[in-house]
C-alpha cells in the first residue's frame, strides 16, 4: 500500500530553491513496506520533471509525489525544475540513471521539432484547457477587436497556436502573439495595463488571478473582476491541456518505464490529495517559499485548477481517448501505474464540485 504524509514532512521537503534552477521537491526515508505492487526498478534513479513555467499550484500535487513513500522505497528521488530565461523549451539530456519527465501541451510539444520527434505523452494532466483571453476593461471587447494587435502568452512556444486559431475562426487577423521574457519568475501582468499588449492568454488557475488582483497604476488598488474583460472565444473544446511527457527511448527502457510508472502512482495521490484537502494542498505550496500568493488567493487558484481536471469520467491521467495529432501517445506506462494503484486512492472525483470560494481583492 502506498502511505500518506503527514503535512508537516511534505513541507520539509516541499519546494527548495537552489540555484537559477530550482529543484521543487526531494526524497524521504524509504519504507520497504511501502512499494507499490511489485514496482521497482534495479537501480536507483533520479527523476527530473521540468515545468512549463514559474511554479505555481501545480507544484503542490507533484511535491506531495515526491514525499511519497512508494517513490522513495523503490530507490526513485524526484525533484522538480522550473525553466531559466533563454532556455530550449525541452532540454533533452541523456543519462542512464537520470528520467526526465516535462509537463506541457501537446501543442507546444508539436511546435517542437526535437521534442515532436523525441516525446511520447505517457498521461493527460488536465481534462480540459484553462487558458482564457483577458483585456482591461477600456479595451477589446470581442476576439474581432484584437485584429493587428499583440497577445501575451502564459506558455511557451506552440501554446498560442491555438489561441491564434479560434481568433482567425472569430474574425481576429494578423494577431502577434509573444511571450513572458522569463517565465521562471511570477508572471508580471504590467504590460497588459500599460498598453503594451491588447490582451493576454492566461491560465485560468494563476494569470485570470494576476489579473484581477494587479495593483491599478492610477487607483493604487487590485483592478478585481470590473477591470478586466474575459473575451469570448466561442467553442474551446479542442483546446487540449496539460500533459506528461518523456522521451520515447526512454520508455522503451525497463527501469525508467517501472520509475515513470510509480511517479504516475504518485502523481495520482497528490492530485487527489489538493482535490480532497485543498486547504493542506494550498499550505505545501505557500510554505515552500516559492510562491507570491497567499490565503484565500491560492485556495482560490487551487479551486480553479481543480476544475481542469476533476471529475475524471475516466480516471484521472487517462490517455486512451487523447486524438494524437503530430504526438506520439504511449498507455502502457499509464497502465501498469494504474494496475499497482493502492485501492483508496479515487481516480475519478465523481462527487468534486468547486468549493465556491471568492478571490480576495483587498
Amino acid at each position: 500500500m502506498t502511505k500518506r504524509r503527514s503535512l508537516a514532512s511534505i513541507l520539509s521537503i516541499a519546494l527548495i530553491a537552489v540555484a537559477c534552477r530550482p529543484p521543487v521537491g526531494g526524497s524521504v526515508e524509504p519504507s520497504a513496506s511501502s512499494i507499490a505492487g511489485e514496482l521497482r526498478p534495479s537501480k536507483e534513479i533520479s527523476v527530473t520533471v521540468h515545468l512549463p513555467g514559474a511554479p505555481d499550484v501545480l507544484t503542490a500535487p507533484l511535491a506531495y509525489a515526491a514525499a511519497s513513500e512508494t517513490i522513495a522505497a523503490a530507490g526513485i528521488t524526484l525533484k522538480q525544475v522550473a525553466p531559466t530565461a533563454g532556455e530550449a523549451p525541452f532540454p533533452l539530456v541523456a543519462s542512464e540513471s537520470r528520467l526526465q519527465l516535462y509537463i506541457a501541451t501537446p501543442d507546444a510539444v508539436a511546435a517542437s521539432v526535437t521534442a515532436r520527434d523525441s516525446l511520447v505523452m505517457i498521461a493527460n494532466l488536465q481534462q480540459k484547457t484553462s487558458m482564457v483571453l483577458v483585456a482591461p476593461a477600456s479595451g477589446a471587447a470581442t476576439a474581432a477587436n484584437l485584429s493587428g494587435s499583440t497577445i501575451l502568452v502564459q506558455g511557451i512556444v506552440g501554446d498560442e497556436v491555438p489561441l491564434l486559431a479560434l481568433l482567425a475562426r472569430e474574425g481576429a487577423e494578423n494577431v502577434t502573439a509573444e511571450f513572458p521574457a522569463d517565465s521562471s519568475i511570477p508572471l508580471d501582468l504590467t504590460p497588459l495595463y500599460d498598453g503594451t499588449y491588447a490582451a493576454a492568454f492566461l491560465t485560468q488557475y494563476d494569470g485570470l488571478a494576476r489579473a484581477q488582483e494587479f495593483i491599478s497604476l492610477e487607483s493604487g488598488l487590485p483592478v478585481g473582476p470590473d477591470g478586466i474583460k474575459v473575451i469570448d472565444l466561442g467553442d474551446t473544446s479542442g483546446v487540449r491541456g496539460l500533459a506528461v511527457w518523456m522521451e520515447k527511448t526512454a520508455a522503451e527502457d525497463e527501469d525508467f518505464s517501472i520509475a515513470a510508472a510509480l511517479i504516475l502512482i504518485g502523481l495520482t495521490d497528490g492530485l487527489a490529495f489538493c482535490r480532497d484537502q485543498p486547504g493542506e494542498c494550498a499550505a505545501v505550496f505557500e510554505q515552500g517559499g516559492e510562491t507570491d500568493r497567499f490565503g484565500d488567493s491560492l485556495a482560490w487558484s487551487i479551486d480553479q485548477f481543480n476544475a481542469s481536471i476533476w471529475p475524471a469520467p475516466q480516471g484521472v491521467l487517462d490517455v486512451s481517448t487523447v486524438a494524437a495529432s503530430g504526438f506520439t501517445v504511449n498507455k502502457t506506462i499509464l497502465e501498469r501505474a494504474i494496475a499497482n494503484l493502492p485501492a483508496e486512492i479515487d481516480r475519478i472525483g465523481e462527487s468534486w464540485a468547486p468549493s465556491g470560494i471568492a478571490l480576495p481583492l483587498e
